[in-house]
């Protein structure tokens, strides 16, 4: 199993990823309060991660990283937008997201770590726990069973082509030839919907419009099964 250190380091890449921006993860530094702290379970093939944050420290995070404004960090805000990131973290970590600790009051082995971001920081509390403790010899062999077979490794540098996909409609070709400067074409899908990340033909996440550093971006709330994803490179080849 992997050292806490290598997680850390493992975590540290996968929210910059996230975020779109650089971070630093440090150990050290002083455990979130057990009272109000968000708890989050990873559960990895390789270990369960039991991982706790201030939500003050988080919502100066995000307000740091541009992904809120100050005015709208309200609570539920901050932690629907972390359990996001932490969805998609999970997955390429090849895990899930598992029953939330709630608290650290059951995780007093847990360790001291710094989140920073540009002037802000984040307390956070990491435990490791053996992977044998969330998945016995017989599930550990059915994922291997279902895993897909073959080396990608060769393909893991090809450039691809990502789309969102808002929406769409169809219209007549005389609607279309009448278009003009301010009309409005009405999608089939509101706004409160999930925007599709498209590589090739094949839906591969869904998620949320957001502003990073002044551009959009997607923060992906749910993404499709590896196998899926990887069928999506056969409409690219």
């Amino acid at each position: 199993m992997n050292s806490t250190g290598e997680w850390i380091a493992r975590l540290e890449a996968e929210i910059a990823r996230e975020l779109g921006q650089r971070v630093s993860i440090a150990g050290g530094g002083q455990l979130p309060e057990a009272e109000g702290s968000l708890g989050t379970v990873l559960e990895l093939p390789e270990a369960r991660l039991a991982l706790a944050v201030d939500p003050a420290d988080l919502s100066r995070i995000f307000v740091a990283g541009r992904l809120i404004e100050e005015d709208s960090a309200t609570a539920g805000t901050v932690e629907e937008l972390w359990n996001g990131i932490l969805t998609s973290v999970a997955a390429r970590l090849g895990g899930r997201m598992g029953t939330p600790s709630g608290t650290l009051s059951s995780a007093r082995a847990a360790e001291p770590c710094t989140l920073h971001l540009a002037d802000a920081t984040m307390r956070m509390a990491l435990l490791v726990e053996a992977a044998a403790s969330v998945a016995g010899p017989s599930e550990t062999a059915a994922r291997s069973a279902t895993r897909e077979p073959g080396n990608y490794d060769l393909l893991l540098e090809v450039e691809l082509d990502a789309q969102l996909r808002f929406g769409s409609r169809e219209i007549e070709l005389q609607e279309l030839l009448e278009l003009g400067p301010g009309d409005v074409v009405e999608l089939d899908r509101r706004v409160s919907d999930a925007v599709d990340l498209i590589v090739g033909d094949k839906i591969v996440a869904r998620g949320e419009v957001v502003l990073v550093n002044g551009n959009f971006g997607l923060r992906v709330t749910e993404v499709a099964e590896p196998v899926r994803r990887l069928e999506s490179i056969r409409c690219v080849f």
